[in-house]
This record gives structure tokens, C-alpha cells and sequence, in this order.
């Protein structure tokens, strides 16, 4: 980190009564919303999705076959919405879902043919969006900022602060 963020970094830290546009939860918001759109605008020229569907499609593709539970803990997508997007997208002929042989509650998840030719097309889109998005920052950077959130998305998970 360069030597005037640091001390930015730190005076923020020692703040006590920080502007609420500067809190971390407001901060993140509004990148991810500026990000959100961006991603939407990117996946819909080169592939015709949603940003939502196009997560299912991507994780789906990544994995060759997947199941929703599975979907829905690695995304940390509502359940419902999830759902949603895998029937919208099994209606668009992009997704095969298939019930399990023993569980018929479990589906199980594989791209078409046509989903995979998707897949195929929108991964490269998506990598070069990536290195953008990391083009001006450092390793190191990158490093910490990954520590960062994986400290924030713990702390996230705890409410024992409230009593």
C-alpha cells in the first residue's frame, strides 16, 4: 500500500465519528452496486444474461455438473432467486437439471450444449473484465484486499457484538 493511503487508512481508522458515506458497509455497497452494473452491462452484450444468471451458468460450467444446494452455498444467493434463475435458465435451454436417482428434492445441474457454447464465449469477456478490475492494483494489493474481505465476511457472520 503506498505511504499517503496508509495514513489515510489509519486516520480513518482512528476516527471515531466517521461521515456515514464513509463506512465500510457504505463503501462496499457502493462499489459493488458500480460493479453490479458493470458486470450487467458486460453480460448482456456478450452473452444475453443477467448477472445473476449468469453466475449459475458460470458456476454450472465450472463445475460440469453441480447441484443446487450447492449453488446456492457457494453463491450465498437467495434460495428462492436462485431457483428462479435455474428454471428461467433450464426454459432458455441453457441449463439440463436432472433429479437425483435416490433424493428426487436434489437436483442436479449440467450446461447444454447451447449453455456451454454461452459458457465459452462470456468466460473470456469476464477474464478481461477481471484483469481490468486488477490492472491497478499490486499482488500484494490483491493479497490483502482478499484477507480483508475473508476478515470481513467472517465478522459478517458474528452478531454477538449486539449484546
Amino acid at each position: 500500500m503506498n505511504t499517503a493511503l496508509t495514513r489515510s487508512v489509519e486516520a480513518d481508522a482512528l476516527q471515531e465519528d466517521l461521515p456515514l458515506h464513509q463506512y465500510l458497509t457504505f463503501r462496499l455497497s457502493r462499489v459493488q452496486a458500480k460493479l453490479n452494473a458493470q458486470g450487467a452491462r458486460v453480460l448482456m452484450d456478450a452473452a444475453g444474461l443477467t448477472l445473476a444468471q449468469w453466475r449459475v451458468v458460470a458456476l454450472v460450467g465450472a463445475a460440469g455438473k453441480t447441484r443446487l444446494s450447492d449453488l446456492a452455498r457457494i453463491t450465498a444467493l437467495d434460495k428462492g432467486l436462485l431457483s428462479r434463475n435455474v428454471k428461467t435458465l433450464a426454459k432458455q435451454g441453457l441449463i439440463t437439471s436432472t433429479p437425483d436417482s435416490f433424493d428426487h428434492r436434489v437436483q442436479h445441474l449440467t450446461l447444454s450444449e447451447q449453455g456451454r457454447e454461452i459458457f465459452d464465449r462470456a468466460l473470456p469477456v469476464t477474464r478481461r473484465r477481471q484483469d481490468h478490475l486488477r490492472a491497478g492494483l499490486t499482488p500484494e494489493e490483491i493479497d490483502a484486499f482478499r484477507k480483508v474481505l475473508d476478515k470481513l465476511e467472517f465478522a459478517a457472520e458474528k452478531t454477538d457484538f449486539m449484546e
